[in-house]
């Protein structure tokens, strides 16, 4: 089996695979060579296995680009890195909530690391992934299941949380304040980065100046106000 991979490597005691290939297109993404599936990155799995398993590392992140998008290659990797005993990570947008219930049914996945875009009302000027088959309406609900299944499922996982905070984008106090309804509940890290103007998708965002450290402590602490129980960050 195949699987569009740009790389393995090496990042402490982990192992990091980056798949390529994104169904989202976010403005500020800071990885704009990982949204494209590339032919030449077809890698076949025993390949990838054998990188991993040359690290020996204590645990396997799995990146992108979006990982889920790859689904059968995603589960196959998981199962022979859980076979060999790595603590498994995915870091994902969650838009795929029947290849998170795939994941979750089968206990391969020890943390899923989540990337919460935007609320609904701004998710399509973030994202810029609303079609004419699939709205945006349609993108944030299949969001917010897979953010149910997560949930549903703590006791027996890692859950954590990252917005890049982005001027013109996603950046309000009212913003904020409803990912926080959608976040309350969950024990994991909400952790609030600012944007890399150096690098982005969107050139119109290069040299934008990101948020101060003081705009972020303060959004922190009206979210902290209005969900005390929430692990928000900055």
């Amino acid at each position: 089996m195949d699987a569009y991979i740009r790389e393995v490597l090496s990042d402490g005691d982990s192992a990091v695979v980056r798949l390529s290939g994104c169904d989202y297109r976010c403005r500020f993404c800071n990885v704009p060579d990982l949204v494209e599936f590339q032919t030449g990155e077809q890698r076949e799995l025993r390949e990838v296995m054998a990188e991993i398993t040359a690290l020996a590392p204590n645990a396997v992140v799995f990146t992108g680009g979006e990982p889920l998008l790859q689904r059968q290659a995603l589960l196959e990797l998981l199962k022979q890195c859980k076979a060999k005993g790595y603590r498994t990570i995915v870091d994902t947008n969650a838009s795929k909530p029947d290849v998170i219930k795939s994941l979750l049914a089968e206990s391969l996945v020890d943390e899923f690391r989540v990337d919460v875009k935007a609320p609904l009302a701004s998710f399509d000027k973030v994202t810029k992934a609303a079609t004419f088959f699939k709205p945006a309406e349609a993108l944030f609900m299949e969001f917010t299941e897979s953010l149910t299944l997560l949930k549903s499922n703590q006791k027996n996982l890692t859950c954590s949380f990252k917005t890049v905070v982005t001027p013109s984008l996603i950046y309000k106090k009212e913003e904020f304040l409803e990912l926080g309804k959608l976040l309350d509940g969950f024990q994991g890290e909400w952790l609030l980065v600012p944007f890399n103007p150096e690098v982005t998708l969107d050139p119109s965002l290069q040299g934008v100046a990101p948020p101060t450290a003081r705009f972020l402590d303060t959004l922190v602490g009206f979210i902290k106000k209005e969900y005390p129980k929430l692990d928000v960050k900055a």
